[in-house]
């Protein structure tokens, strides 16, 4: 055994126990980065212990006079318990994130002090410019290892590329070009195929020392399979079905003392589930992005020690959560790719514990796998677009104001920047973007392999929720990763042929259907202008008059499936299409809205109903307002508001354009009743219709205004 190697089993049992052993890779990782200085990628499944090997090997740099370890990892809370174990290896281990800007200059300072063995920092800081010009450069002068967690980020072949891991290449460029003597790297990750693995190695390769010659990655992959966990999908057609299924498995099923989470695939649906097994005497919380930081290092806390029953969150509470004796883990929803399941899914059975795993499809899932297929995607027209009006600009234009010049929504128009910027196609500065000239070319060959890509991981996923399939739960998804040993498991609901054994009581069955038939979708008001609608020819700007904003409004249905969903989709698609309506939809969703109309805690009732006018939707809309003011005996104006010709919301991809869109196309053609009005629309999307709507009804005179709706795309 060599010194490096016995130095490291006793690092490893201060970190693990007296009785760790090191694994026989882990032993040829940190041999390889401490003597060899090599550049190494670790493909391993999670729980592993592929933070013990750069823990080590940090310990033993340093002890040989090597400068701190700089980690480069997405996961806020994985760096809370990275943390926390590298202190108990007595490494000194700070953080430099979106949360402590603060705190920079003076984690800085310590740094170059030597005070600091371990800087973790999110990738998003590689490409803020104050973070690269007046920190990175020092640091790269001084850092003795690079590790780079969840290393699949780095390829546009891994199923959760970011644009800003791009920038880690500036990090290799500048080791390679201002160190004498190599730097060793170390790329982590638990889901990489054979294609992202080729990948990540080769661009580990381009790292050299200056003027030396360039060295092969050291890739070490070890099998992928879990053997403690236990796979299932459980099919449930209606969503109170699922959510009295969800019920019925923390009741009968989830281990005792063990908390487990529950996945959902959107901020909304977490916090409705959590509300309803709240209800129904499940000890649970909601865990989301909606959370500030204190708020979720609290559950983080009690969840791991076992407070809750369960934890429904969104991917917020994901990759970076280290819990061995997670109880289980349920998907309500399912990802479209089995390599990012299979990530999900690992924070369960690390402690050796047999751990359920569930996947919950719902109707919903194939419409968010078609946003998520093209993320990411540039397209040649969107690109020219930036382009453009970046180069017609006289300087660098802030965000807000380039949104009024593209017709891009605000999300993806910061993704296709981040691609450009690390493309050298466009620069950031504290001012904004500006255009560099460098010619851009799309590489349409390249883009249509991802979308290949993807399609091909949607087909296994498909395979792998059909209820109708045979093959081992565990080996699709293995296999889905390449990996050489996938083989059936023995344990998943296919293997055995045994499916979940749980019988939902019938007060829970009645239960669920209650509260997904009552739940309210409330839809905020809009408070502001968009910036820049000067731009696009209107004078709005700044705060919306308090007294034209909207009260906050209603929704029937949402993206999330309700009992409501099936009627509303059928009537849509018959409004579209110039049918007549089903009269039982009719029925049917004219009898929910008055349920929501009676729940409603308005501060005094609307006196007559407001139609808003629309070219595809605006005969279902009036038909069902007629409806509503028979049965609450008010009167209702079609004729207030008018359509002007206008491309639909639907073409506007931001705010800015939608906003100047609505006021384009509304106009107020009638005076609108005295009192409360009840703004009744078929479809919402960005919001702006209504808000338009709302700032010409209270301007002719209505004291407030009401907006009720009956499907939102994205309510809130």
């Amino acid at each position: 055994m060599s010194d490096v190697i016995r130095a490291a089993e006793g690092h490893l049992r201060a970190l693990a126990g007296d009785q760790a052993v090191l694994r026989g890779d882990q032993a040829v990782a940190i041999a390889a980065l401490v003597d060899d200085r090599a550049r190494a990628l670790v493909v391993q499944r999670t729980g592993w212990g592929k933070s013990a090997v750069y823990f080590i090997a940090t310990r033993l740099l340093r002890d040989r006079g090597g400068g701190p370890t700089l980690i480069v990892s997405p996961l806020l809370a994985l760096m809370r318990d990275q943390l926390a174990a590298a202190r108990r290896m007595g490494l000194a281990a700070a953080t430099i994130n979106s949360t402590n800007p603060d705190d920079w200059r003076t984690i800085e300072a310590a740094t170059q002090r030597g005070e600091v063995d371990l800087l973790l920092i999110s990738p998003e800081r590689l490409n803020h410019p104050r973070f690269r010009r007046e920190i990175l450069e020092r640091l790269v002068e001084e850092i003795g290892m690079l590790v780079i967690d969840e290393a699949h980020c780095i390829s546009d072949h891994g199923h959760d590329f970011r644009p800003d891991y791009r920038r880690i290449g500036d990090v290799l460029d500048l080791l390679a070009t201002r160190r004498s003597a190599a730097v060793p790297v170390l790329a982590c990750t638990a889901t990489a195929t054979d294609r992202v693995v080729t990948d990540v190695a080769e661009q580990l390769r381009d790292v050299t020392p200056a003027g030396g010659a360039g060295r092969d990655t050291l890739v070490l992959r070890g099998a992928l399979a879990r053997d403690t966990l236990e796979l299932h999908v459980a099919h449930r057609d209606r969503h109170d079905e699922r959510l009295a299924f969800l019920a019925a498995y923390l009741r009968q099923r989830a281990p005792q003392g063990r908390s487990g989470i529950i996945y959902t695939l959107t901020v909304a649906e977490a916090e409705r589930t959590a509300a309803f097994l709240t209800g129904v005497g499940c000890h649970v919380v909601a865990y989301t992005s909606r959370l500030d930081p204190a708020g979720r290092t609290a559950i983080e806390d009690a969840l791991g020690d076992n407070a809750y029953d369960a934890v429904v969150a969104t991917t917020a509470l994901s990759m970076g959560y280290d819990k061995p004796d997670l109880g289980f883990v349920v998907h309500l929803g399912a990802p479209s790719s089995p390599v990012a399941y299979y990530q999900a899914i690992g924070r369960a059975g690390r402690g050796g514990q047999p751990t359920d795993v569930v996947c919950l499809p719902t109707a919903n899932d194939a419409t968010l796998w078609d946003h998520f297929d093209v993320a990411g995607v540039p397209t040649e027209a969107e690109v020219e677009e930036i382009l453009a009006a970046l180069g017609d600009a006289e300087g660098p234009l802030s965000l807000p104001r380039l949104e009024t010049r593209v017709n891009i929504r605000r999300t993806r128009l910061e993704l296709l920047l981040k691609v450009l910027d690390v493309d050298g196609n466009v620069v950031r500065d504290e001012r904004g973007y500006a255009a560099t000239g460098t010619t851009y070319a799309h590489d349409h060959a390249r883009y249509e392999r991802l979308l290949a890509g993807r399609r091909a991981e949607r087909r296994v996923m498909l395979h792998y929720l059909d209820p109708m399939g045979t093959d081992c739960l565990m080996e699709l998804l293995t296999r889905a990763l390449d990996d050489p040993g996938a083989a059936a498991c023995g344990r998943c609901g296919r293997c055995t042929g045994n499916g979940l054994d749980i019988e939902v009581e019938d007060e829970l069955r009645r239960a669920a259907e209650v509260f997904v038939a009552s739940v309210d979708l409330p839809l905020k008001a809009r408070r502001r202008w968009p910036t820049g609608l000067d731009v696009l020819g209107y004078p709005q700007r700044g705060n919306i008059d308090r007294a034209a904003q909207l009260a906050e409004g209603r929704a029937l249905t949402g993206n999330e499936s309700s009992s409501y969903t099936e009627a509303m989709d059928r009537l849509l698609a018959q409004a579209a299409s110039g049918e007549e309506f089903d009269e039982d939809a009719l029925d049917r969703i004219v009898d929910g809205l008055a349920r929501v109309l009676a729940r409603w805690p308005w501060r005094a009732r609307p006196r007559a109903i407001v139609t808003v006018p629309s070219h595809t939707y605006g005969r279902l809309t009036r038909v069902v307002a007629d409806r509503l003011g028979e049965l609450g005996h008010l009167p209702v104006h079609h004729e207030v508001l008018a359509a002007r010709p206008s491309a639909p919301q639907s073409d506007r991809g931001n705010s800015a354009h939608q906003a100047a869109g609505a006021l384009g196309a509304l106009e107020l053609v009638g005076g609108p009743p005295a009192g409360p009005v009840l703004l009744v629309d078929a479809l919402r999307r960005s919001g702006w219709t209504l808000t338009v709507a709302g700032v010409l009804l209270s301007e002719a005179g209505a004291n407030e205004v009401l907006p009720l709706v009956l499907h939102a795309t994205a309510a809130g």
